[in-house]
């Protein structure tokens, strides 16, 4: 059984009011900037499939699940560049420590510990 966030239930359940773009769009070329990669995953042992999306020249990434209700999360790093436990923070401000490279591993830290390994193809 998932240890997923209580709250996160609640978030998609309250709707949503989508505001129409406004006329000065980013141009289509913006889009670019995205790289984007589908990967095998698991999230505490239960396989899916990854979406990661990091926008060039930024740090921070973004993981969508593929299982259940398709939860994501958006890591930023908030220590020193390394392969080997770099701290990230989740957009609740919550701690996980990444470790590996191409196949890498984020473990959540505190009384949750859910843990979210990624493969390379």
């Amino acid at each position: 059984m998932l240890r997923l966030f209580p709250l996160l239930g609640l978030l998609l359940t309250l709707p949503v009011t989508i505001a129409p773009a406004p006329a000065t769009a980013a141009p289509a070329d913006d889009l670019s900037r995205l790289r984007i990669s589908q990967r095998p995953c698991s999230l505490n042992g239960r396989a899916q499939t990854c979406v990661i999306t990091v926008v060039d020249g930024s740090e921070a990434m973004r993981i969508d699940l593929s299982a259940g209700d398709r939860p994501f999360w958006v890591f930023t790093p908030t220590g020193a560049p390394t392969t080997d436990r770099r701290p990230y923070r989740d957009g609740q401000g919550r701690t996980w420590l990444y470790s590996g490279h191409h196949s890498f591993e984020l473990v959540q830290q505190g009384p949750d510990r859910n843990v979210l390994r990624v493969t390379s193809p």
